[in-house]
């Protein structure tokens, strides 16, 4: 098979030239660059300049609002810098998948972590084979591919229980429960991850207890069991100290509160990832996501204000895909059914023409709605009462606001 198949077989099912085609180009560019001085053991000689600038070009093509452009940058910047494939590089190749998985291009996720996994060999680099694999586990399981998750969980408790790492053990432990939990076995998951919660407080590993919160609080979500996912994840919240672990809890915390009905609440914390959150994906979404809030609780005015921000705004593909989609959502349920179409039709297209499969379909749902009825959205109010549990995390959400707000 060829190496990096996913990526030709993506760029194939593309437009051509559009801008998830040289997103997507860019990264096979680098992934092959890497590949080269792999394979050969050489270091990167800057004498070199054709690949070298064949490399720099596409990056540069791609569009600026993406964030896979600044991975990809520093991916480049430190390869060349070092002149060698080593921890570093593989460090922000990792940074790299993470942004594909965090926009659900899963399968090149996997193809980009199994790059990181081969490279760090073991018997050198454990503790980052032990983390590529855990990442391959994670977006394979995604991408609904169960055996090459399965199979890298194993490699990575394997060389993790190798070396005694407790951390690493108890992570893929949280990786296991997550499968368990994607194939709707809800008691397996949460028998595996309240384990996980007692032993890595017990050795106090914060951070992995926190990671295991989050999944539990997953959990509790599915099981209609809000108020308890709430407080879970507001646990993990305040033990997480990675910013983009913070960024994934206060992003779910914003979902359930909506769920809930309490818009305010969510709006807090949308608010807080705008003005806070490490990568330019996750304040695009915190945006986007104000943005549908605003047409929910029926604020033309405030709607209006956030499409004007994200419209000038320098989007990558898959931002700019639901930016539409809300776009047009939010017109319709706001009563302007014209420009609604409008937005809807364009999201169709733009996602279309990307191979963003899951905005096409909805758009094309909301637009086959908008067009047999023609009713402006009623705006039901937030709840009048909510369990004191929920009201704790409701306070903190808001006064992580005000103290957000305050700094910037």
């Amino acid at each position: 098979m060829i190496r990096h198949q996913v990526y030709f077989d993506t760029l194939g099912s593309m437009r051509e030239d559009s801008a998830s085609w040289r997103s997507v180009f860019a990264g096979l560019s680098v992934l092959r660059l890497v590949d080269a001085y792999t394979e050969t053991g050489s270091s990167i000689d800057p004498a070199n300049w054709a690949q070298l600038h064949s490399v720099r070009t596409a990056i540069e093509d791609v569009n600026a609002g993406d964030p896979v452009r600044g991975v990809l940058t520093t991916v480049l910047e430190e390869a060349t810098k070092r002149a060698t494939i080593d921890d570093v590089v593989c460090a922000s190749l990792l940074a790299y998948g993470r942004a594909l998985d965090y926009e659900a291009s899963w399968g090149l996720a996997t193809d980009v972590f199994a790059t990181v996994a081969k490279i760090a060999r073991p018997e050198k680099s454990a503790r980052l084979a032990i983390e590529a694999n855990v990442a391959i586990g994670g977006a394979a399981r995604r991408n609904g591919d169960w055996e090459t998750s399965a199979r890298a969980y194993s490699q990575a408790a394997y060389i993790a229980d190798t070396i005694g790492d407790r951390q690493g053990i108890l992570t893929v432990q949280v990786g296991i429960a997550n499968t368990y939990m994607a194939k709707g076995n809800l008691p397996q998951a949460q028998t595996i991850l309240d384990d996980v919660i007692v032993q890595s407080g017990d050795e106090r590993m914060d951070e992995v207890r926190a990671v295991a919160l989050h999944s539990r609080a997953s959990v509790a979500q599915r099981k209609g069991e809000h108020s308890e996912g709430l407080r879970l994840a507001h646990e993990a919240l305040t033990l997480t100290k990675k910013s983009s672990e913070r960024d994934l809890v206060l992003e779910d915390i914003a979902a359930i509160f909506t769920e809930l009905g309490l818009r305010d609440a969510a709006r807090d914390a949308h608010l807080v990832l705008a003005a806070t959150a490490q990568s330019k994906l996750a304040r695009g979404t915190a945006t986007i996501n104000l943005m549908e809030l605003a047409a929910l609780d029926g604020l033309p005015e405030a709607f209006d204000a956030y499409a004007r921000e994200l419209a000038s705004a320098q989007l990558g593909p898959w931002l700019r895909a639901h930016y539409l989609l809300f776009l047009g959502e939010g017109m319709s349920w706001l009563g302007r059914h014209e420009e609604a179409e409008e937005a809807l039709h364009e999201a169709i297209s733009f996602a279309d023409a990307n191979q963003i499969h899951q905005v096409s379909f909805r758009a094309q749902s909301s637009l086959a709605a908008a067009r047999q009825v023609k009713p402006t959205k009623e705006f039901a109010p937030p709840p009048a009462w909510v369990p004191e549990d929920v009201g704790t995390v409701v306070r903190a959400i808001s006064q992580l606001r005000k103290t957000a707000a305050a700094a910037s």
